[in-house]
């Protein structure tokens, strides 16, 4: 089985039951655009969206690049830039210009500016 360092440090910062409910949630999306669409709609949850941030933000460039080939991490890191949007920086250089990043990038600065 191949090591998941995201999914498991966010199963350390909210508990295993809690962060399999989230990444079951957002895996359960048909596609990674609809992921980021879903988890841009999401009710704020600052805990959530903190443990998100500080996850991508201590993980390395090739445990965020593998860990995006999946549906549910793209939606982990819109709650992640939620929290502070730029962890979009940190990513891998061939990711950072993808359409889905760019709407992540304006779904979190919508959010802020609604929780202003």
């Amino acid at each position: 089985m191949t090591e998941m360092p995201i999914q498991e440090a966010l199963a350390a910062a909210l508990g295993t039951e809690r962060s399999e409910q989230l990444q079951t949630a957002l895996d359960n999306y048909s596609n990674q655009p609809n992921a980021v669409k879903g988890a841009a709609k999401r009710e704020s949850d600052p805990e959530v969206e903190a443990a998100a941030h500080a996850v991508f933000a201590a993980a390395s460039p090739e445990d965020i690049d593998l860990e995006l080939d999946t549906i549910g991490m793209w939606g982990l890191l819109t709650l992640a830039a939620r929290a502070d949007v730029t962890v979009l920086d940190a990513l891998p250089e061939d990711r950072r210009d993808s359409p889905k990043v760019a709407s992540i990038r304006r779904a979190a600065i919508k959010h802020q500016r609604a929780g202003a």
